[in-house]
């Protein structure tokens, strides 16, 4: 099985390209509008918080897909490296893997990396909504009269 045969059935078992791309386009969106509101009144706050818990849900697919994308390449890979080695004559396996990986591994490295800028992106916003909302919480209990009693 070939490279192009492996990652042919990466692409056949994941949710669509353009899924995804619609998703960045939504979140891209999303952020430009919350970007919009004013983080110094309660409204404005309130507002961000709900876009950004819109973007924060899509990025939580983005996320998944790009760590299952990960992950499938890097089982890809360590299934290519096995076939070589069983193919390759001894004391030839460990150039036999290396070169029959070389390829797969950048494409492993992309995948990482686009795994690790969803995921960072994926706590950034969800450590935004968590001050926002905190921020609207103090504000309401000065400004809403938050004394009970």
């Amino acid at each position: 099985m070939g490279i192009n045969d492996y990652l042919r059935e990466l692409n056949t078992s994941r949710t669509k390209a353009d899924e995804i791309d619609e998703y960045v386009r939504q979140i891209k969106r999303l952020r430009k509008q919350a970007d919009q509101y004013d983080e110094d009144s309660p409204g404005g706050m309130i507002e961000k918080v709900r876009l950004l818990t819109d973007a924060h849900m899509l990025m939580g697919r983005v996320s998944a897909q790009k760590t299952g994308d990960h992950a499938k390449i890097h089982v890809l890979r360590d299934n290519l490296d096995a076939e070589a080695r069983a193919r390759a004559k001894r004391g030839e396996k460990e150039v036999a893997a290396a070169q029959a990986t070389a390829e797969l591994r950048m494409i492993e490295a992309d995948a990482l990396e686009q795994k690790m800028y969803w995921k960072n992106e994926l706590d950034s916003v969800k450590e935004k909504i968590y001050e926002l909302r905190l921020r609207v919480r103090v504000e309401m209990h000065i400004t809403g009269g938050g004394v009970h009693g």
